[in-house]
């Protein structure tokens, strides 16, 4: 009898088949990963900067709600976008035992990335620096000048801000625009002053 040889193991046909299977699974587990870290990484931005325009927004219009008088010209409408104004002044409401000034700005510089920043102003004049003084008073002395003005505080309120715009006259409407990492985010919002 004749012995037959039986060899246990692979061929080369069947070990380059199970490579290329192997290979084109880890591809398309490779991407649908990726296109899925992808996704995430744009939801995650996306909800970071209409967060960050929120919390903006929503400081904002505390203020504006309490404020007797809006320094800032704004447009009745907004059909001309290259007169809607990027920053806005407005009298403190909150302590009504000092005159006070708001003002939202958008600083943006080439270097930076581009912040809304909110200062506390207060006017007065030299002889009586204690005691402010509405934006528009003027010094009862000669030369009968306007007032002098004096930043008490300046801070970043937010991030990722591409422009804002006001207009409005006994509604105030806000347009803010964000962007981050490609994405971008356009907030609408509008607010009546109780004290105007």
């Amino acid at each position: 009898m004749t012995e037959k040889n039986h060899s246990t193991g692979f061929t080369l046909v069947e070990i380059i088949i199970t490579l290329t299977v192997s290979i084109v699974i880890f591809i398309l587990i490779t991407s649908v990963y990726g296109l899925s870290q992808k996704s995430y990484s744009q939801t995650d931005t996306k909800a970071e900067i209409t967060q960050n325009g929120r919390v903006i927004l929503d400081r904002m219009i505390r203020e504006i709600r309490q404020t007797p008088d809006i320094i800032t010209e704004l447009p009745a409408n907004s059909n001309d976008p290259d007169l809607l104004p990027s920053e806005i002044m407005f009298q403190d409401g909150h302590d009504i035992s000092q005159i006070r000034y708001i003002r939202y700005f958008l600083e943006s510089s080439s270097s930076s990335i581009p912040v809304i920043k909110r200062q506390i102003i207060i006017y007065y004049f030299p002889i009586e620096p204690d005691y402010y003084v509405h934006i528009y008073d003027t010094d009862k002395e000669e030369p009968h000048g306007p007032p002098t003005s004096q930043i008490l505080e300046e801070k970043v309120i937010g991030e990722y801000i591409d422009d804002i715009e006001f207009w409005g006259t006994n509604l105030l409407n806000i347009n803010l625009y964000l962007s981050k990492n490609n994405q971008s985010v356009i907030i609408n919002t509008a607010v009546y002053g109780r004290n105007l």
